[in-house]
């Protein structure tokens, strides 16, 4: 038994516990026991949250525009003498990661499974666990298979081949805590993953103790579903107290004090002020949390190492985003959740294939012909009925 949680489509996937029953539809709920909440969200927030007619789960409401982060410690681009601005992929990055292993034993981390849809140029319909995708310029919006994409087979053979130069640290793809201890350790020279937005190199500094260069692939700024989705609360249907949960979820959206409080801890012992709306962290505090984790980020202090109008900047990054062709689409996994079980299972099963070190073309077939048996082409065709009959909509 538990209140509430923090849910996504890339960690703890907000469909898949939909399905399952584990969070409480909380519709009826919001505009009587958390109006401000309510009015607060934008109703693309709300409707990106839908599932079946019912609302799971409290968006947090921050950068929604996403474009992923290349992440490179200003150690080791200053110790090799590049800058990385021409780095955008894994193809470009050789020379300075050749440099960086050479000089200092870093190696490149491999691309995060849950995030590869996004590295390729397509959107997750549900997450990565359920393999459908639509390509993001693709108006007419076909679901397809990502792990039987040409983009998909680009990407592993690119990890195999920073494997053979023995640049790639592959476990770092598909093993999340083992990634961020190496992050952490400062071995790795070259990090994909995460979102590219205003202030993020403070975040970096104050998560990994990382002086980081960070900059966006080269896919445009996307706004989805999925990133809006991608970090939420969901209340548990097991709660004793869901009216009182969902009133706190309502607090850490609205009142500032206990938003602040919650991100940074207590001021003069884990942050000072250095200005009305900017703080500077104490180092070795004893206490750090990311504010995009937690809630409204617009009603955060600015850290020391941010832009002072950081949340201008993220504002217009959202305006300027590209919209998804299904944006407000929320696949109902209902219909084909046994399959989405079975196939969950299989690429679970396959996820070291992005550790560059198997054989990509016969591995791969092997995963896409288990992927079969297990029902992914059930999934993909009522994925794109839900999506046809949404858009027949609009």
């Amino acid at each position: 038994e538990y209140d509430a949680c923090f849910t996504s489509n890339w960690l703890n996937s907000y469909n898949t516990n939909v399905a399952k029953g584990a969070f409480l539809d909380i519709k009826d709920m919001l505009p009587e026991v958390a109006p401000k909440l309510w009015e607060l969200l934008p109703e693309s927030f709300w409707t990106a949250s839908t599932i079946n007619g019912g609302i799971y789960g409290v968006p947090n409401q921050q950068i929604a525009a996403r474009q992923m982060a290349i992440t490179m410690p200003k150690e080791f681009l200053e110790g090799t003498g590049e800058d990385g601005e021409n780095i955008t992929n894994f193809t470009n990055l050789t020379d300075y990661a050749q440099k960086a292993y050479d000089q200092f034993g870093a190696k490149v981390a491999g691309m995060p499974i849950a995030q590869c849809a996004e590295y390729c140029g397509y959107e997750y319909i549900n997450d990565y666990l359920s393999a459908g995708v639509i390509q993001m310029n693709d108006e007419t919006a076909q679901v397809v298979n990502l792990y039987e994409t040409e983009e998909w087979i680009n990407m592993l053979n690119e990890m195999v081949a920073l494997e053979e130069k023995g640049l790639l640290d592959g476990e770092c793809g598909y093993m999340d805590e083992y990634s961020a201890s190496q992050r952490r350790s400062h071995k790795l020279s070259i990090y994909f993953g995460g979102t590219c937005k205003p202030g993020v190199e403070a975040e970096e500094l104050a998560a990994y103790g990382i002086d980081g260069k960070i900059k966006g692939i080269d896919v445009k700024p996307y706004i989805s579903t999925s990133s809006i989705v991608a970090t939420m609360y969901g209340i548990s249907s097991t709660s004793k107290h869901p009216e009182e949960t969902l009133k706190y979820l309502e607090l850490l959206n609205t009142d500032p004090y206990l938003m602040n409080l919650v991100c940074f801890g207590i001021e003069g012992k884990h942050y000072n002020k250095t200005g009305e709306t900017t703080i500077e962290l104490i180092p070795n505090s004893g206490y750090t949390q990311s504010s995009w984790a937690v809630g409204n980020v617009f009603n955060t202090y600015s850290m020391s190492g941010q832009p002072e109008d950081i949340l201008e900047q993220t504002k217009a990054l959202n305006d300027s985003g590209v919209l998804s062709p299904v944006l407000g689409f929320s696949s109902d996994p209902e219909p084909v959740k046994m399959e989405i079980a079975s196939v969950s299972k299989v690429v679970k099963e396959y996820e070291s294939i992005i550790g560059g070190k198997l054989p990509v073309e016969e591995t791969n077939a092997k995963f896409v012909e288990k992927l079969k048996v297990a029902g992914v082409n059930t999934i993909i065709e009522e994925m794109q009925r839900q999506i046809d009959e949404f858009l027949a909509t609009k």
